[in-house]
């Protein structure tokens, strides 16, 4: 089979969560019979907490023909060895990363990007920065950041709409939350989640999404150079797309023409993953009262990133 024809197939297990579950285990087996590839060079992980702005990130930086990408998440390479940790969460440590796993994944890799850069962007990625730059320590990620208290109040309207999101997790506690009539934990697991399946409202689950994300990030950040990190807010990219997205391909040295132009026809319209049309202080309106609730569990984190909850 050739390698476009690897690559093709790849993105077609990527599609849904049937095939890429189907497609990571036949990785997983087939990886000590997999021939060697030379690791991915520099690759760029878009990372962030779920419904910070990372697809958009993401659908803007694949338009750079000097990247290369699956196109949607790569929940089948990086699930495929590590789907929940011993404690029922997504953290993957550095610790983790064997051989087998390395060779399985940069054969894939290699199938999907050539000779190119690879792109990837999976918000499970978060809490597992020291496994990636364990597995490539020349790896770059691109941080989004965003208000923590319109994060959650999308949060909290995502887990409450049905059938939009994927099946979400099944845990081994039966969930008792607050404000939401389902089974399944929605979107991240960070470590800590089983203080509140049971008893905690949705809103204080949504800010523990939100501030587990970005802790993990600021604290794998600390342990690396900071050439290897790229900043993106949520809020100047909406503002200003065209120079924020600039910036950013400056940054990593990667030539940005078709970022930009894509970026420049942004204008205020948002990627599909949107559930209701994008306003500022949208989170006023939708959900107010609770992320009132939970403003004293979002200060400190915001507070890191450069927010403040008075404004």
């Amino acid at each position: 089979m050739a390698r476009e024809d690897r690559a093709r197939l790849l993105r077609w297990a990527a599609k849904t969560r049937r095939r890429h579950r189907l497609a990571g285990a036949v990785l997983r087996d087939a990886a000590p019979m997999l021939p060697r590839a030379p690791d991915p060079v520099a690759p760029v992980f878009v990372i962030g907490a779920p419904r910070s702005g990372t697809t958009l990130v993401f659908e803007l930086f694949d338009r750079s023909p000097s990247l290369a990408s699956l196109g949607v998440e790569s929940h089948l390479l990086w699930d495929a060895f590590h789907r929940l940790s011993d404690r029922g969460d997504h953290s993957v440590p550095a610790a983790a990363v064997t051989d087998r796993e390395r060779r399985a994944l940069s054969w894939a890799i290699r199938r999907i990007a050539g000779d190119r850069t690879y792109l990837d962007k999976y918000p499970r990625l978060c809490l597992r920065v020291p496994y990636l730059a364990a597995l490539y320590p020349d790896a770059r990620f691109v941080h989004v950041v965003r208000d923590g208290r319109a994060v959650t109040s999308s949060l909290i309207t995502a887990w409450r709409t049905p059938g939009r999101f994927g099946l979400g997790t099944r845990l081994p506690v039966p969930l008792q939350i607050e404000g939401y009539e389902g089974d399944t934990w929605r979107f991240l697991v960070p470590p800590g989640w089983r203080d509140l399946a049971q008893g905690a409202t949705l809103a204080e689950v949504c800010a523990f999404q939100w501030s587990a994300a970005n802790q993990a990030v600021l604290a794998a950040r600390d342990g690396m150079p900071g050439e290897r990190w790229t900043e993106i807010r949520y809020e100047q990219l909406v503002s200003d797309p065209a120079v924020t997205m600039s910036a950013a391909m400056e940054r990593l040295e990667i030539p940005g023409d078709e970022v930009v132009e894509a970026a420049e026809g942004l204008g205020s319209s948002v990627t599909r993953t949107a559930v209701t049309p994008p306003r500022a202080d949208k989170w006023r309106d939708e959900n107010p009262d609770e992320i009132a609730s939970v403003l004293d569990r979002l200060e400190p984190v915001m507070t890191q990133l450069g927010y403040s909850t008075l404004a």
